[in-house]
């Protein structure tokens, strides 16, 4: 298996893009399973798309958020002697909304805004950070086996510099143009309300389960984008209420607003109406689709009307939405379709029974009407005088708030401006104080599990996360909170948490070569902990020979080996030529005490040659250990050797 970074061991593919391929990994350092996404091969050899990766990297670095796959590393290896970057990230586990979608069906739109609104936190704390994502569509959106919510490809480059070229390369750069802006589509500068609008693409084929926009090629898709209105999702949605469909129509709608400027503006100001659409509550979209209560339309019969683009005031401009609706009517169903579907808006906003009569016609003449007046903020006593001196019943509730003191008007429903018949309810909701609650011990859990505690307690977890360092608590565990678990706070409070990085790391530096004492002792002012193994060597006794992860950040107190040298090898001269005498003093001199061996006998004509070494084992150049044996072939003249016999 390929091993990258020094440290990272390649498994198999799981998934695959336009630009880059993407395998499980093992993090052999840490332990751990990681992605790891590459650039391919050929798109590594143009410096314009090795730049875009880079920048894709640094992006998604600087984020730092649960709902966003988080980046540990980053890097280049060669691959057939081209250099091909790397990002190391966080392993998913799980489906993508595309997967979802296609497999399960359509999602109901209670469970797509459930899904969605960690995305649109996602979204918003990568726009706070200056990121446009630019590709957001459901293949970026995971869901993990836990429920988790993770957002994908931080910080995409397109593929090429013009945008309408982009739309004319790989498969996935194609598959984009169904959640392309106008603005995008258009080739202008993308903001933050791209995404929203891609994130309204996104909801729309996640409750019908087709995308708004659909065409034989990319350029009829991005066209439709810029100039044709989206089908109502509610259309495509089988057995919806018309309250439903109002409150589903609005929200993907709003984001999908051609104009920017029409658009949920943030995606905290979309999360908001996801929220709200989640628990079946009107959202702040269906509200603001519904005419102005003082337009003249309220004159006549029916209590909500479409404005009339003749009639509108100038600095009132005509809803998106109330236009696209009014534009997909056909004449001959259209006053039931908006007697209908407003009926629905009104009913849900407050005001159910007067306009049930109102458009009835049960109520046969004029009655007077009045407008709720701004009451939030006074004491309840003040408020509930005032309303009853207009004629309106008034219905008390209390909630909690941790701000707004006791007694203190929260709401009013239906809200400040609405119009209503004398006689009719209106509710109140108070602040019941400061309600008090424990803090949960939140130390060695993650910040998912952390916000799940905190939510039962009715608290939240503070969205920046500070991290440190820990030499109990492991990488990505709680190490600390603020207040402390036990104490008690107020309910809707916020908890903030400092996450562990795990220990300390150092890195292990490059000491070949020098004495083992001082190797030991720098190691030590590092926090390293050593072990020695001696091995056969012909440097110096002491000299460090190796040291493990040499170059490589570990955490503090890990021990690192290092091999020293014994200092009891020495390296064979040519021996040849010299008497046994003469070899065995160079050896001693050398260090060696070894024992020298007679070997062969090899006869020779030259009389000066006898008695001296021809050869040796070890050879010359070779290491023997200084107690070590050499065995040594030595000349022999017979002649010499018949006259010395004589001679003793």
């Amino acid at each position: 298996m390929t091993l990258i970074g020094e440290r990272y061991q390649l498994g198999n593919s799981i998934g695959t893009g336009g630009m880059s391929n993407v395998y499980v990994a093992t993090d052999t350092l840490l332990g751990r399973e990681v992605a790891v996404k590459m650039l391919k091969v050929d798109m590594a050899r143009d410096e314009n798309f090795r730049e875009r990766f880079r920048r894709e990297a640094q992006n998604s670095a600087r984020l730092n958020h649960p709902n966003i796959v988080a980046v540990y590393d980053t890097g280049e290896t060669d691959v057939d002697g081209v250099s091909v970057p790397y990002i190391v990230m966080e392993r998913v586990k799980g489906r993508d909304l595309r997967a979802i979608v296609r497999e399960d069906g359509p999602l109901t739109p209670e469970d797509a805004a459930n899904l969605l609104l960690p995305v649109t936190h996602a979204l918003q704390a990568s726009h706070d950070a200056g990121i446009i994502h630019r590709d957001v569509k459901p293949a970026n959106i995971m869901v993990t086996a836990t429920g988790e919510v993770k957002v994908m490809d931080f910080g995409i480059a397109r593929a090429l510099d013009d945008s309408t070229a982009a739309m004319t390369q790989t498969s996935a750069v194609i598959g984009t143009a169904q959640y392309l802006s106008p603005e995008q589509a258009r080739g202008r500068n993308a903001d933050a309300r791209s995404d929203i609008y891609a994130l309204g693409c996104v909801m729309y084929e996640a409750v019908t389960g087709t995308p708004p926009f659909e065409g034989e090629t990319p350029f009829a898709v991005a066209y439709q984008h810029v100039q044709e209105e989206p089908e109502a999702p509610s259309t495509r949605i089988p057995n919806l209420s018309e309250t439903e469909a109002v409150n589903v129509d609005a929200v993907i709608l709003t984001a999908m607003a051609k104009h920017p400027a029409d658009r949920y503006q943030t995606a905290a100001e979309m999360s908001q109406d996801l929220e709200l659409l989640r628990r079946g509550a009107v959202t702040e979209a269906a509200r603001n689709h519904v005419a102005h209560p003082e337009e003249p339309e309220y004159e006549y019969e029916y209590e909500y009307e479409y404005v009339d683009d003749a009639t509108e005031a100038e600095d009132v401009p005509p809803s998106r939405y109330l236009q696209h609706r009014r534009d997909q009517d056909n004449s001959s169903n259209q006053g039931m379709k908006v007697l209908a579907l407003l009926l629905a808006a009104v009913i849900a906003l407050g005001g159910g029974a007067f306009a049930i009569n109102k458009v009835r016609g049960v109520v046969g003449q004029s009655s007077e009407t009045v407008t709720v007046p701004s009451v939030v903020g006074k004491p309840r006593e003040e408020a509930v005088s005032q309303l009853e001196k207009l004629g309106l019943q008034v219905t008390v509730n209390e909630a909690p708030h941790p701000d707004v003191p006791r007694g203190d008007v929260l709401s009013i429903n239906p809200t400040e401006g609405s119009q209503l018949q004398r006689g009719a309810n209106v509710t109140l909701t108070v602040s019941s104080g400061r309600e008090i609650t424990d803090v949960p011990d939140l130390t060695d859990l993650t910040p998912q599990e952390a916000a799940a505690e905190l939510e039962k307690a009715g608290l939240k977890l503070n969205d920046d996360l500070q991290r440190d360092t820990s030499d109990t608590i492991e990488d990505g565990k709680i190490m600390s909170q603020n207040p402390a678990g036990g104490t008690q706070i107020a309910k809707g409070s916020k908890v903030s948490v400092t996450v562990s990085t795990g220990k300390e790391k150092v890195k292990v530096p490059a000491m070949r070569g020098m004495d083992i004492a001082q190797v030991e002792s720098t190691f030590e002012s590092l926090g390293l902990k050593t072990t020695r193994v001696d091995v056969d060597s012909s440097r110096p006794e002491g000299e460090v020979l190796a040291i493990a992860g040499e170059g490589t950040e570990v955490e503090r107190e890990t021990t690192i080996e290092l091999r020293v040298s014994n200092g009891q090898m020495v390296k064979l001269p040519d021996l040849a030529g010299n008497t046994r005498e003469q070899a065995q003093q160079i050896l001693r001199d050398m260090g060696w005490n070894g024992r020298l061996v007679t070997g062969n006998l090899l006869d020779t004509a030259n009389p000066a040659d006898h008695a001296t070494i021809a050869g040796h084992r070890p050879g010359p150049n070779a290491e023997v250990r200084k107690d070590g044996d050499i065995t040594v072939d030595l000349w022999r003249n017979p002649v010499v050797e018949g006259v010395q016999g004589l001679l003793q």
